[in-house]
């Protein structure tokens, strides 16, 4: 720990990379301060995850909440959602996200916001905005997915025929109040769980 802060403290973090599995940045690194506050998903996590929503990707209006290294960002417009957003609050994050994705030349498609996800949200819906995908992946054992998905609810932030994917340990999935959301499935890679949700469908 005491050599990590003091390569803080020089300016010369090691950093976490990590490679873009599938789509047209396919095989393109990226890469992230070492902050040891978070590391990208597993390979194979991510890949699993991503096939399971590749139909649901193209040209769609994609939502990353903790977003972390950016590992889902990158994977997501990789795969051609029309644009992605991610809420990552820590500001070496969200600044190394967003230049990188300047030099991908990913314009406007890929942004990545500094800011708290409890304020993100209500911002952003102000704004009108609605998601086809939100995917919810934050520090575990907090009780922020329930937190998070209280607040996705009462903002309607996403799209009547949108889904919600959260990320979590797999020792959590009972404790996860949904808040009104329909649990469509879950998706079990041992220790990681993703719940996946949709707003309740109207019979008739």
């Amino acid at each position: 720990m005491a050599k990590q802060h003091d390569k803080q403290a020089k300016g010369c973090l090691e950093r976490i990379e990590y490679s873009v599995i599938a789509g047209e940045l396919k095989g393109r690194k990226f890469s992230v301060p070492d902050l040891g506050v978070t590391r990208p998903p597993l390979t194979r996590l991510r890949k699993s995850i991503f096939d399971f929503l590749n139909p649901y990707l193209e040209d769609a209006r994609y939502l990353d909440l903790f977003s972390g290294t950016g590992s889902y960002l990158f994977e997501a417009v990789s795969r051609y959602a029309s644009q992605v957003i991610g809420v990552e609050r820590e500001p070496k994050l969200a600044k190394a996200i967003n230049e990188q994705a300047q030099r991908a030349n990913l314009g406007q498609r890929l942004i990545c916001r500094c800011e708290d996800v409890f304020e993100a949200i209500p911002d952003l819906a102000s704004k009108g905005v609605e998601m086809d995908i939100i995917m919810i992946a934050p520090p575990q054992y907090l009780d922020l997915i329930s937190k998070t998905l209280a607040l996705l609810q009462s903002e309607k932030l996403l799209k009547p025929e949108g889904i919600i994917v959260c990320q979590h340990d797999s020792s959590e999935t009972k404790k996860i109040s949904l808040n009104g959301f329909e649990l469509k499935q879950h998706r079990k890679y041992g220790n990681t769980t993703y719940t996946v949700l949709r707003r309740p469908q109207i019979e008739g």
